[in-house]
């Protein structure tokens, strides 16, 4: 796997947090934000607070304001003396990045934690930021929007017709074979994503959160649906075509073969739903 998919599993797959320290539970200086996971500087973005963020860390990408800002280090390795030096008055982390949040703590800077394990956590925070920041106002709008159109595909959702899904975060092809792959089990956010637009994972009841599946147990799964999540293709068609037909000779057709080559549905936080939406879109493409 890429070094992008080791660090999304680190962060959300793990499931165990180190102690926290204390959140700030009051409206806080939201002037000067520095934000230490892509997923909160989505949240900051889609809560107007943008122009207050001073810092990211080298894997926000998005929205492209996030890019010209400067950069803080990685999610788990950020640089302590960077972030002290852009005088923050407010840092946000991830509750599974609670080291570091320590750490920050003991100079004395003001830190916010948020959970991003899962989507009852993300739409919480959304709540939580929107209070501490001052902005109750936008962050129940957009709370309210998130869950309107998760009631949507719900709604939309034909509980008679689960079609039996893998969620892939990582593989590996040799010589057009499938060999092994790296999928989301039972209770892990994607999982529940996949579960939220009408699919039903193959890989329920496993102790570990994002296996290794191999080409035998594959062929056993019948299954109906990939979702590939494969971001390292992203404008590379031929790649892409080349990892459907290795699918094929496991016996999951191209045309079941849903490759995403962006990131989007590996960063847990408001844009979630539209990785449901675009899940649930093409189950129902493929029933038609």
């Amino acid at each position: 796997m890429n070094r992008r998919l080791v660090l999304w599993i680190a962060l959300i797959g793990a499931g165990t947090l180190a102690p926290a320290p204390a959140m700030c539970d009051t409206t806080v200086d939201a002037e000067r934000i520095v934000s230490l996971a892509p997923s909160i500087t989505e949240l900051l973005f889609a809560l107007e607070l943008g122009d207050h963020v001073v810092g990211v860390t080298e894997w926000c990408r998005w929205p492209k304001a996030a890019a010209d800002l400067p950069r803080v280090g990685g999610v788990v390795d950020p640089n302590i003396e960077v972030i002290a030096s852009l005088k923050p008055t407010l840092v946000v982390v991830e509750e599974a990045n609670a080291d570091v949040a320590a750490a920050l703590e003991r100079l004395g800077l003001m830190i916010l934690e948020v959970d991003h394990r899962d989507t009852a956590g993300i739409l919480a925070s959304v709540t939580r930021v929107g209070e501490a920041c001052g902005m109750q106002a936008e962050a129940a709008t957009l709370r309210g929007d998130l869950e309107a159109r998760l009631s949507a595909v719900a709604a939309a959702t034909d509980p008679s017709t689960e079609p039996v899904i893998m969620v892939i975060v990582g593989r590996d092809v040799a010589s057009g074979e499938l060999r092994d792959v790296y999928a989301a089990a039972g209770g892990t956010f994607l999982g529940e994503l996949l579960e939220a637009a009408g699919g039903r994972n193959a890989l329920t009841g496993r102790a570990i959160r994002y296996p290794t599946v191999g080409r035998e147990a594959l062929l056993r799964l019948h299954l109906d649906h990939v979702f590939e999540l494969a971001p390292e293709l992203d404008g590379d068609p031929e790649a892409v075509a080349d990892l459907r037909r290795a699918w094929a000779d496991v016996g999951v057709p191209e045309s079941r073969v849903h490759v995403l080559t962006d990131d989007a549905p590996l960063i847990p936080g408001p844009r979630f739903v539209e990785t449901v939406e675009r899940f649930a879109a093409l189950l129902a493409e493929a029933r038609q």
